[in-house]
This record gives C-alpha cells, sequence and structure tokens, in this order.
C-alpha cells in the first residue's frame, strides 16, 4: 500500500486550508483517490476536499478509513523541499510519511478514531454567484480587517460589494464586473459573515486563480477554487445582520 506524490504543496495547502478549523479528521481512501468532509467544532464550517488518484505518480492502495491529527500533518508536510517527493503508507496503527530528496526524511503519525458522525448540509438554491480573482478578494478582505471582524457581501446591479463596520471607521469596496470579476445573480443579495474565518478559508488560494462564491440573502456561503488539480470547498454559516 503505498503513495507517491511529487508536488507536495498541492496537499500541503490542502492540509493547511483544513487544518486552520479542524484539528482532526477522517481520510478516505478509494479506488478512485483520497477524500476528506468534516465540520469544524463550533459547526461555522464545512469542508470537502478530493484529491483525485490521477494526481499522483503512485497509487496504490487498499479502500480504507483513517483518522490523523491534520495539525501534525501540516507541520510534517510544512518541512516538504521544493523538490522532495512524498510517499505515504498506512499500517494499522500509523500512517508513515516519507519526504525523499536530497535526503530521505520519515516520519510517523498515529491513527485516531474520529467520530464519523454524517454531516447533512442543506442543498442551497444560491441566488448570487462572483467568480472572483483570488488576490483581488484577499486584498478587499485585509481593507475590511482594518475596521470590523465580520464582512457584509452584497450583490446589486451585477456588482460585489464588500463592507465591514468598526467604532474606528467604515469601509466599503466595489467590485465591478472585469476580467477578473464575474457577477451573475437573480436578485439583490446581502449577508454577513465571519471575517477571520472567511480569510483563512481563502488563505490558500493561488492568487492568480479565480474562487468561485455562491451566495444567498441571510444564508451559508459556499467558497470553492482549486489547490493544484483539486477541488476543495468550504460551506460558511452566516451571521445576524
Amino acid at each position: 500500500m503505498t503513495i507517491e506524490l511529487k508536488n507536495v504543496d498541492q496537499l500541503r495547502k490542502a492540509i493547511e486550508a483544513i487544518s486552520s478549523f479542524i484539528s482532526e479528521g477522517n481520510f478516505r481512501f478509494s479506488e478512485n483517490g483520497i477524500s476528506f468532509k468534516a465540520i469544524d467544532p463550533s459547526q461555522i464550517v464545512y469542508v470537502i476536499f478530493d484529491m483525485d488518484k490521477k494526481v499522483f505518480e503512485k497509487y496504490s492502495i487498499e479502500p480504507t478509513f483513517v483518522g490523523v491529527d491534520l495539525v501534525e500533518m501540516s507541520k510534517i508536510l510544512s518541512r516538504a523541499l521544493p523538490n522532495d517527493k512524498l510517499v505515504l503508507d498506512l499500517t494499522d496503527s500509523e500512517m508513515l510519511l516519507r519526504l525523499e530528496g536530497s535526503i530521505r526524511r520519515s516520519f510517523s503519525l498515529p491513527l485516531i478514531d474520529v467520530s464519523d458522525d454524517e454531516v447533512n448540509i442543506p442543498k442551497t438554491s444560491f441566488d448570487a454567484s462572483i467568480d472572483i480573482k483570488s488576490k483581488i478578494l484577499r486584498e478587499a478582505l485585509k481593507d475590511a480587517s482594518l475596521f470590523g471582524s465580520s464582512v457584509v457581501l452584497r450583490v446589486k446591479d451585477n456588482q460585489l460589494i464588500i463592507e465591514a463596520r468598526g467604532s474606528s471607521g467604515t469601509l466599503k469596496s466595489v467590485a465591478k464586473q472585469t476580467k477578473y470579476v464575474s457577477v451573475e445573480s437573480k436578485s439583490e443579495v446581502v449577508s454577513k459573515y465571519s471575517l477571520n474565518f472567511l480569510q483563512s478559508i481563502v488563505r490558500e488560494a493561488d492568487p492568480d486563480k479565480k474562487i468561485l462564491l455562491e451566495l444567498k440573502s441571510d444564508a451559508p456561503m459556499k467558497v470553492s477554487y482549486k489547490i493544484g488539480a483539486s477541488p476543495i470547498e468550504f460551506h460558511l454559516a452566516h451571521m445576524i445582520l
């Protein structure tokens, strides 16, 4: 049972993004690849991540389901050098990770029991979708963080409006239709979210690629993008306006 991955950065970024919210979780290894689904302890963010077996140089593993400490896994993957290859094996009690490059480094993580209660995410018919360059969104959220810990997203007249308010001031950013921003909406939308959570969600997105935001007034938001070739999506609970 062996998995080999030359582009360790893809997996590192995904685990980094997930571990911002979820400290431990279950990976499912199937004949199609690796998948991960979990909700954070505060039940604010639900994460879905898939990594197709085609991404790997070698993928030979029996279908299985294992729980690991994501924070520790993230620390290990962060030690990968640019030309390292990741070799991953599983035993009955451990996940074995080797980083092979100029030197070979071997790490092991004990497998843990993690509750796998099925989380039912209600199907939402979104009223607006925004395809926006990651760098633009991240800069707008940095602006918002000058004044508040929450952010209001509005979609009006095919524009995305980002607002933040605090005792020291207010922010209003307007993103109009350009080659970097595409807005589609059935109706006007307004909803409020945790700024810290949203910034953590988009942190690992490629700054030159686009992020898809799907919105409905006073409803959870779906945020999705790709890390390399692998899709990751987050469902972020809304706050009361």
